[in-house]
């Protein structure tokens, strides 16, 4: 038993640690890309990223998100489920690009322009060498660009590929388990009161993260104050991402709670009936 014991220990103490272990790997390695200077791609920046965000993923997946990613597992394999995660996974990566490009674009005081349609990977080394600017470093690079003349120009980062993955997540598994609540619901309760609010959830959850972006593109070509305004981009991009996990997050929660009490229900009701 004792044996037991300590070895469930050792794997619950393995999972954090492997985590934590690549992320403190990615900050020495961002480092090291001050020894290849302006060189872009940096090597050290295309690796460092990789190795921070893997291991921001697996933490999320092995600890708060464990749940919501077994139920992405078992809904993505719908039609929903698919369409659902395709849909928004292609939607956010463009909004939130546009937003990347901005950012990148007032922070070099340089546009990413060509005459013709194309896709570059790019690294900037943040001098000087700091803990700040090696972390800086983690979530600005590298990024991707694509540009199609005149107009279009979008840049993805690991960062904004990484969180649009976790959200999208979020949803599957959310719009998943509301539509096994709407079944259960129809079958027992007799109401589909109970999967209105679980729905409007997601929707919440899913339009905080874009509707800014949204109004952001829309606005900032005709308004001098939004274009110039860097802070706006700066908030919209790393902060309403992250707002979006957590109100999907708390929303999933609120709906294997409703599922759970519906199922409990119903048995008491079919046996009230006379």
């Amino acid at each position: 038993m004792e044996r037991r014991i300590d070895s469930g220990g050792g794997k619950r103490l393995a999972i954090p640690l492997h985590g934590l272990s690549f992320i403190g790997l990615a900050v020495v390695t961002s480092f090291f890309a001050y020894l290849w200077g302006s060189v872009s791609p940096n090597p050290a920046e295309l690796l460092a990223p990789t190795l921070f965000w893997y291991a921001v993923s697996f933490l999320l997946l092995a600890y708060p998100l464990r749940g919501a990613f077994q139920y992405f597992l078992r809904y993505i394999g719908t039609a929903a489920g698919a369409g659902a995660f395709a849909l928004y996974l292609i939607i956010h990566v463009f909004l939130y690009g546009f937003m990347l490009e901005s950012i990148l674009v007032s922070f070099f005081d340089r546009p990413f322009v060509s005459a013709s349609t194309t896709v570059y990977v790019t690294t900037s080394v943040f001098a000087p060498p700091s803990v700040s600017n090696a972390v800086i470093g983690l979530w600005f690079n590298p990024w991707i660009t694509l540009t199609i003349p005149p107009l279009l120009s979008d840049a993805i980062s690991f960062y904004s590929l990484d969180i649009a993955v976790v959200i999208a997540i979020l949803i599957v598994a959310n719009i998943g388990r509301t539509r096994e609540l709407g079944s259960v619901c129809s079958t027992t309760l007799k109401s589909r009161s109970l999967v209105v609010f679980p729905a409007l959830g997601i929707a919440l959850g899913a339009s905080c993260c874009l509707s800014v972006p949204i109004l952001v593109t829309v606005a900032a070509p005709s308004a001098v104050a939004l274009s110039s305004s860097l802070w706006l981009y700066d908030a919209t991009y790393f902060f309403f991402p992250p707002l979006a996990v957590v109100l999907l997050y708390l929303n999933l929660r609120s709906v294997d709670k409703i599922t759970a009490n519906a199922k409990l229900g119903a048995p008491a009701a079919a046996g009230g009936r006379p």
